[in-house]
């Protein structure tokens, strides 16, 4: 389980990971990353690609999970397949709007799917939940003024 949860820490800019992977750790990208991992954990994840899969969007989906690489979305597609709430919570947090917030996780998607994802499958679920927890966890972490566990 390791792997998986040093390829979500180098999403933060932490170690492991890619170094040009989402955002650095900072701004945006370091806010919106911990609420994509509770969004996408407790099988979020499968909802959100059956969503895509659903709305016509399988191959972009597909190429997230599979190697290769990653088709893009557009931030009206995001909004296709996240509800209203996912989107507004997003939105408030990071103090943007909603458009502007779909269009953060349209570019953050189908770098942290890739990630948890390095094999062309997905993991187990107790997997994908224990590497987006940690993510939830620094984000708490960081709110409450201290250091990322």
């Amino acid at each position: 389980m390791g792997e998986l949860e040093k390829m979500l820490g180098g999403l933060l800019g932490g170690k492991g990971g890619r170094s040009n992977a989402v955002g650095g750790g900072g701004g945006m990208a370091g806010a919106l990353l911990p609420m994509l991992g509770g969004l996408l954990a407790g099988g979020g994840l499968n909802k959100l690609l059956s969503g895509l899969r659903a709305k016509g969007l399988g191959a972009q989906a597909d190429s997230w999970v599979g190697k290769g690489p990653n088709k893009p979305v557009t931030g009206d597609q995001v909004r296709q397949v996240m509800s209203e709430d996912e989107l507004a919570q997003i939105a408030a947090k990071l103090g943007v709007s909603h458009e502007d917030a779909a269009e953060a996780v349209a570019e953050a998607l189908p770098q942290v799917v890739d990630h948890v994802t390095p094999e062309g499958q997905l993991p187990p679920d107790e997997d994908l939940d224990q590497a987006f927890g940690r993510l939830v966890e620094a984000d708490s972490s960081v709110d409450r003024g201290g250091e990322p566990s």
